[in-house]
């Protein structure tokens, strides 16, 4: 058979299938793509008999170990913990108001850890007045340390 200007004799072909070589080998010999091979033994069964297929030459992939309940912490959506109320927290609590109630330029620390959430609404440059930045800072140097 002609294909791509080459000559393939379908039955040398066969004989190499049935001595179980490749596609790929078969066309190397025969100088053309292993998909002419391919087309060839597909239209001419009779000559190509199939071959047993194989097992996959990949590795096993080991399904992994079944992870144990008890070594698993439960999820908390706040893992830290909250930071504690201090002096200023308790002068703040008279003026604090809900989140709503807030306007631009005023604290946003949470005062107490229950509803309604109220917040210190003293005057601030950012989210918090001074006081509460310097804490805010504070636990993140501590926090910072403890994973160290």
């Amino acid at each position: 058979m002609t294909i791509q200007h080459r000559t393939v004799d379908i039955e040398a072909a066969s004989k190499l299938w049935k001595d179980d070589l490749s596609a790929s080998q078969i066309a190397k010999r025969f100088g053309v793509s292993r998909n002419v091979i391919v087309g060839i033994a597909f239209r001419n069964r009779a000559f190509f008999p199939e071959k047993q297929r194989s097992k996959s030459t990949r590795p096993h992939k080991a399904a992994p170990a079944p992870r144990k309940v008890e070594t698993r912490k439960p999820y908390t959506p706040h893992e830290r913990e909250p930071v504690p109320v201090n002096d200023y927290d308790v002068r703040r609590l008279p003026y604090a108001k809900r989140l709503e109630d807030l306007l631009p330029g005023e604290c946003k620390w949470p005062l107490n850890s229950g509803g309604p959430y109220l917040f210190c609404a003293a005057k601030a440059a950012g989210k918090y007045c001074e006081h509460h930045q310097s804490r805010a800072l504070a636990s993140q140097r501590i926090t910072k340390r403890g994973q160290a």
